[in-house]
């Protein structure tokens, strides 16, 4: 079996999102201190809190997310979180969110590659993990 890299990349980051089930990424913002739980449970380990306002991809399933915050993995209630949309103001320091490929270029970030901030796959239409490079829109 010969698997490329890009192809084995892709699937890894979607494993590590938790999106192998039905839930679909997107972006959001906590609308509270949020505790990052082990499992998808009240009961579950709290391994972080994550401050109201914070940026994070998440996957939702009914009422839990699965999302990174400081590199560990974990839940949070869909509850406290609000999703992004194009004209959303971001309040956390250091967050960014581009709404187009032409609002990326116009800030003189175009390209950027999957794990910089500001990469989502809104952004990255051929899907070879560099948003807003010669082959996206």
């Amino acid at each position: 079996m010969n698997i490329s890299f890009k192809a084995l990349t892709l699937v890894l980051g979607l494993a590590g999102l938790g999106l192998t089930g039905l839930a679909s990424a997107t972006t959001a913002t906590t609308t509270a201190n949020a505790n990052l739980r082990r499992l998808p449970s009240p009961q579950g380990q709290v391994l972080r809190v994550i401050p109201r306002g914070t940026l994070l991809t998440v996957a939702c399933t009914g009422d839990w997310c699965r999302t990174t915050y400081q590199g560990r993995g974990g839940y949070i209630a869909r509850s406290l979180t609000r999703p992004v949309t194009g004209s959303a103001r971001l309040i956390a320091p250091g967050s960014m969110y581009y709404a187009s490929c032409a609002a990326l270029r116009a800030a003189g970030a175009a390209p950027i590659r999957l794990g910089t901030p500001g990469y989502r796959t809104g952004l990255d239409s051929n899907r070879n993990s560099v948003a807003c490079d010669r082959g996206d829109r």
